[in-house]
């Protein structure tokens, strides 16, 4: 089980939500929301939690995408356990209001509350407050998953609906455990485990059977392929292993800077053998996310 504490994603939030675009966290949200649009309208929200919001990212597609559709008495939560991803996402409130002198959008804007919030531990959100609730990639790397699905059905209202995602496969996960028994032997240290995610959630029939342990209901899952697309693999490879992700730094945590840099090339190595080139010379690092979508 990977352990994340809020320290480790305060040291990398500034490098996060620089790349948070490109990254294949990104790719379930639109989807995500489709869902939660299509269980119970956002035109009909009282209020959106955003449940381990990272950089924002959900809450600011929510606002780009729906927008018009969103009642501006709407209340919009972003709650994260790390500080440093809270800060960000009151800056990005910052500068969207600096951006939007006036309109709808910049009406929901001033609506959007950041949070230090523990999905484990919501209890400064009232009971059945919340309509609806995103939560991507996040309740499965929690300490106690089922608890903290079950914290959110606790804050939805009645009816209220919640659509999370969790990873089933992670091939950059997959070269990085190649890359590390290439390169620990050699130092005369032991090869560290790769972090292995709860099983029940790396698939639709397991993520299904967690929501409806919870009691939720209208329960729908599916796979959604989110990949990694790299133009420029040295480049990347080299952001990715001196970012200090959790992702990586079970790798790197045990290595000097000497260690870091041979872990790199290893990397680029490993995804040049196991990973394909698209028709733009881009390599593809293979990743399938699992979707679910439920009511109270």
């Amino acid at each position: 089980m990977l352990k994340v504490s809020s320290a480790d994603w305060d040291k990398t939030s500034a490098s996060y939500a620089q790349h948070s675009s490109k990254s294949p966290t990104s790719i379930p949200i639109q989807r995500l929301i489709e869902l939660l649009d299509t269980l119970t309208p956002l035109s009909t929200a009282s209020a959106i939690l955003d449940v381990g919001c990272g950089p924002g990212a959900a809450t600011a597609q929510i606002i780009d995408t729906h927008s018009a559709n969103i009642d501006t008495a709407t209340q919009l939560l972003a709650g994260d356990f790390s500080i440093g991803m809270v800060r960000l996402v009151s800056q990005l409130r910052k500068t969207k209001l600096a951006e939007l002198s006036v309109g709808h959008e910049r009406d929901l804007w001033t609506r959007v509350t950041p949070l230090v919030l523990d999905a484990t531990d919501m209890r400064p959100v009232l009971d059945e407050s919340v309509s609806h609730i995103i939560a991507n990639l996040v309740f499965f790397m929690t300490e106690n998953p089922a608890k903290a699905v079950a914290e959110s059905y606790r804050v939805l209202s009645q009816n209220g609906v919640m659509a999370c995602s969790s990873w089933a496969r992670m091939a950059w996960m997959e070269c990085l455990a190649i890359a590390a028994e290439r390169i620990f032997p050699p130092l005369g240290k032991p090869v560290p485990a790769m972090p292995q995610f709860p099983v029940q959630w790396a698939s639709v029939e397991g993520i299904e059977q967690q929501l409806a342990n919870a009691k939720f209901r209208d329960i729908h899952t599916e796979y959604t392929q989110a990949p990694i697309v790299i133009p420029n693999l040295e480049a990347w490879s080299h952001f990715f292993m001196n970012s200090g992700n959790p992702a990586v730094s079970w790798i790197t945590d045990d290595l000097d800077d000497a260690g870091v840099q041979e872990a790199e090339k290893q990397f680029i190595q490993v995804v040049k053998e196991q990973c394909e080139v698209n028709e733009n010379g881009a390599y593809v690092l293979s990743g399938t996310a699992v979707l679910a979508v439920g009511r109270k």
